[in-house]
């Protein structure tokens, strides 16, 4: 679910038939600094070592298993405009959604905006309860052009809810992360479930860390109109 170098040791050894736990470290270069993939490259042909990415291992991992189930499927009349309501949960019980417009090609560009978490206040605030797309305005241009929305995280607890409800001066000063990366695998597969290998991303340009592991080439970004004065 979450596609960093921990985990990948971790399902190396249980792929391998042992206990899925492991050991990382860095590998450095004479002069201190941390080794890059071409100076491993060179590291490995002196060591007769093997390399592996990421990317490969998610690409074999979402060949063979999937950490998602489709659960419902109806038409919804949202105040944007109609879409297509899939309902998802995770391994670990969580919801998703996903509000699909239209229909695409494994070659098309399609416009995708991932939202998370969906909380109420993404239907009660204009303002966009702090995203960097606001819901109403990401289902606005979903259904000009088409595209989907994927809403992930819909069973957002009240107690992280209920910072955001707090007047602005006390609200928590911290950023709100862009998107926590154990949602990454979860929102991909649910993507490739929908059809979508490319898309181009309804908010700001941000590291995707190996969408290409899980077959999705993403074109662009599209940041969110300036608000009305």
């Amino acid at each position: 679910m979450r596609a960093g170098h921990t985990e990948a040791g971790c399902d190396l050894a249980g792929m391998a038939g042992l206990t899925p736990a492991a050991v990382i470290c860095e590998v450095m270069n004479d002069d201190g600094t941390m080794a890059r993939l071409p100076d491993l490259q060179v590291f490995a042909r002196q060591h007769g070592l093997k390399i592996g990415t990421i990317a490969d291992l998610i690409g074999h991992r979402s060949r063979n298993e999937s950490l998602i189930e489709r659960i419902g499927q109806r038409p919804m009349r949202t105040p944007q405009g109609l879409f297509e309501c899939i309902s998802f949960r995770d391994k670990g019980g969580g919801l998703h959604l996903a509000l699909k417009h239209g229909q695409w090609t494994l070659r098309d560009e399609v416009l995708v905006r991932v939202h998370e978490p969906f909380t109420a206040l993404d239907l009660l605030d204009a303002g966009g309860a702090g995203h960097s797309w606001p819901l109403h305005a990401a289902l606005e241009a979903l259904q000009r052009t088409g595209g989907v929305a994927v809403l992930l995280n819909c069973s957002h607890d009240g107690a992280a809810l209920l910072p955001l409800l707090a007047p602005a001066p006390d609200r928590p000063s911290t950023p709100r992360a862009q998107l926590d990366l154990r949602t990454y695998g979860v929102g991909a597969q649910i993507l490739r479930e929908l059809g979508v290998r490319r898309m181009r991303l309804l908010g700001s340009p941000r590291r995707m860390p190996s969408m290409a592991g899980f077959g999705l080439e993403i074109t662009g970004f599209t940041a969110a109109p300036a608000a009305k004065a």
